[in-house]
Protein backbone atom coordinates (compact mmCIF):
# COMPACT_ATOMS: atom_id res chain seq x y z
CA UNK A 1 0.00 0.00 0.00
CA UNK A 2 1.13 3.62 -0.80
CA UNK A 3 2.32 6.23 1.59
CA UNK A 4 -0.67 8.15 0.17
CA UNK A 5 -3.34 5.53 0.85
CA UNK A 6 -2.11 4.66 4.45
CA UNK A 7 -2.38 8.53 5.45
CA UNK A 8 -5.84 8.40 3.76
CA UNK A 9 -6.68 5.04 5.84
CA UNK A 10 -5.58 6.90 8.70
CA UNK A 11 -7.38 10.24 8.00
CA UNK A 12 -10.77 8.47 7.45
CA UNK A 13 -10.51 6.48 10.76
CA UNK A 14 -10.45 9.69 12.16
CA UNK A 15 -7.78 9.68 14.81
CA UNK A 16 -7.71 12.13 17.47
CA UNK A 17 -5.04 13.89 15.47
CA UNK A 18 -2.77 14.09 12.99
CA UNK A 19 1.19 15.79 12.07
CA UNK A 20 0.53 18.79 9.88
CA UNK A 21 3.08 17.47 7.57
CA UNK A 22 0.36 14.45 7.40
CA UNK A 23 -2.58 16.68 6.38
CA UNK A 24 -0.36 18.32 4.26
CA UNK A 25 0.96 15.86 2.31
CA UNK A 26 -3.20 14.59 1.93
CA UNK A 27 -4.30 17.82 0.47
CA UNK A 28 -1.42 18.42 -1.88
CA UNK A 29 -2.56 15.03 -3.70
CA UNK A 30 -5.83 16.32 -3.81
CA UNK A 31 -4.67 19.80 -5.72
CA UNK A 32 -5.90 21.60 -2.87
CA UNK A 33 -4.11 25.25 -2.94
CA UNK A 34 -2.43 25.68 0.25
CA UNK A 35 -2.11 28.91 2.41
CA UNK A 36 0.38 28.88 5.16
CA UNK A 37 -0.83 31.95 7.71
CA UNK A 38 1.00 33.53 10.43
CA UNK A 39 -0.17 32.10 13.62
CA UNK A 40 -0.53 28.21 12.81
CA UNK A 41 -3.37 28.18 10.49
CA UNK A 42 -3.67 26.25 6.97
CA UNK A 43 -6.10 27.85 4.45
CA UNK A 44 -6.88 25.57 1.99
CA UNK A 45 -8.93 26.20 -1.29
CA UNK A 46 -10.37 24.25 -4.16
CA UNK A 47 -12.42 25.26 -7.01
CA UNK A 48 -14.75 22.19 -6.53
CA UNK A 49 -15.74 23.86 -2.87
CA UNK A 50 -17.01 27.43 -3.80
CA UNK A 51 -20.00 28.19 -2.90
CA UNK A 52 -21.02 25.67 -1.09
CA UNK A 53 -21.79 25.58 2.70
CA UNK A 54 -19.39 25.29 5.30
CA UNK A 55 -16.77 26.92 2.36
CA UNK A 56 -16.21 30.50 1.32
CA UNK A 57 -17.41 31.46 -1.97
CA UNK A 58 -13.88 31.03 -2.90
CA UNK A 59 -13.90 27.57 -1.93
CA UNK A 60 -11.88 28.26 0.88
CA UNK A 61 -11.40 26.31 4.66
CA UNK A 62 -8.91 27.58 7.33
CA UNK A 63 -7.25 24.77 9.40
CA UNK A 64 -5.74 25.46 12.72
CA UNK A 65 -2.78 23.63 13.68
CA UNK A 66 -1.74 22.87 17.16
CA UNK A 67 1.12 24.17 18.71
CA UNK A 68 2.21 24.19 14.99
CA UNK A 69 2.17 20.54 14.45
CA UNK A 70 -0.99 18.61 15.17
CA UNK A 71 -4.12 18.84 13.19
CA UNK A 72 -7.29 18.02 15.72
CA UNK A 73 -10.16 15.38 14.98
CA UNK A 74 -12.68 18.49 14.51
CA UNK A 75 -10.54 19.39 11.26
CA UNK A 76 -10.12 16.60 9.72
CA UNK A 77 -14.01 15.11 9.65
CA UNK A 78 -14.13 18.59 7.57
CA UNK A 79 -10.84 17.49 5.42
CA UNK A 80 -12.31 14.31 4.79
CA UNK A 81 -16.07 16.20 3.74
CA UNK A 82 -13.93 18.27 1.62
CA UNK A 83 -12.22 15.37 0.33
CA UNK A 84 -15.66 13.21 -0.26
CA UNK A 85 -17.35 16.54 -2.15
CA UNK A 86 -14.34 16.58 -4.27
CA UNK A 87 -14.11 12.85 -5.23
CA UNK A 88 -18.06 12.65 -6.18
CA UNK A 89 -17.55 15.82 -8.54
Amino acid sequence: MSKHKKLLKKLKSKPKEMSRDEVINILEKYNFNLDFKRGSHIVVQHEKLKNLPGYTPLGELTIPVRNGRYVIRVYLIRIINAIEIIESE
